[in-house]
């Protein structure tokens, strides 16, 4: 039994585009575009953590959390990059999914246990959000930046 809702609420496709001019842009295609660096739609998420790095005191958090592979970390060290400070400031870091503790053990251990099966590597999981470079995974695994014998 169709829901008389749901009916009443359903879109035609030509409600779902908006029209547009290719003259309104002022370049030809995305490829003339400068990469977006921002992060999209998170203006809390920002405003939270320049508030909590500018905070002077002791005893502070900053809590960055969400999906795999969306750009938080690596917005994060852009950010401190760019305010002249490094992720050694912080304390310590306790990932919440241990998938992203140690991305280089956790992508050796994977393949180790895949070449012994004689299965091929996979397109996607971790090396799909990480690249194959084990110099690029030791720097996307959060740990790897904060400073031992802080706490």
């Amino acid at each position: 039994m169709p829901d008389p809702v749901a009916a009443s609420l359903r879109l035609a496709p030509d409600a779902l585009t908006r029209p547009f001019s290719a003259e309104q842009f002022s370049f030809s295609t995305t490829n003339d575009l400068e990469p977006f660096r921002g992060v999209l739609g998170q203006e809390r998420a920002v405003e939270a953590l320049q508030f909590g790095v500018a905070m002077p005191r002791p005893g502070y958090n900053v809590f960055v959390m969400g999906e795999p592979g969306t750009g938080r970390f690596s917005f994060v060290k852009r950010y401190l990059k760019a305010e002249g400070l490094s992720l050694k400031m912080f304390k310590g870091c306790v990932p919440l999914d241990a998938d992203t503790f140690d991305i280089p053990l956790i992508i050796q251990i994977a393949s180790a246990k895949r070449k012994a099966a004689g299965k091929p590597e996979p397109t996607w999981g971790h090396r799909e959000y990480f690249g194959s470079t084990p110099e690029l995974w030791a720097d996307y695994s959060c740990t790897n930046h904060v400073e031992s014998g802080k706490g």
